[in-house]
């Protein structure tokens, strides 16, 4: 996936002038993230069986959006600013194990209101 969007970006906005680098942030961030961090909150919702599948979504959407963009313009802007397109896919696969981490770190952090978090283990 990463390599036909980096080839796509590339062709699409070519070069590593200020205003390109921009664009490419924006799009990267301000398009794909918010529906990726929506992917993430309910699809581990669904796993965990939480009665609420939304609940974590509101509560961390928006902290999770800041750090993202905290971490991953800085990022990204030495990605496509520094980083040779044929090395591109090892970096971002670095960059993006770190990522993981804190979005672990993100998703254990509690809720507010942990009666709604998880049904009842019922066994008989």
């Amino acid at each position: 996936m990463y390599v036909h969007k980096y080839k796509w970006l590339d062709r699409t906005y070519f070069g590593t002038d200020k205003n390109i680098i921009i664009r490419k942030l924006l799009l990267d961030q301000f398009i794909l993230t918010p529906y990726l961090l929506t992917a993430f909150y309910v699809g581990m919702s669904l796993m965990e069986g939480s009665e609420d599948i939304f609940l974590e979504l509101r509560e961390k959407l928006l902290p999770t959006f800041i750090r993202s963009c905290c971490f991953w313009l800085p990022v990204q802007a030495l990605n496509f600013r520094l980083v040779l397109p044929q090395y591109r896919i090892i970096y971002m696969g670095i960059c993006g194990f770190i990522w993981v981490n804190i979005l672990c770190w993100t998703k254990r952090e509690g809720i507010k209101d942990q009666s709604l978090r998880t049904k009842p283990n019922v066994t008989r």
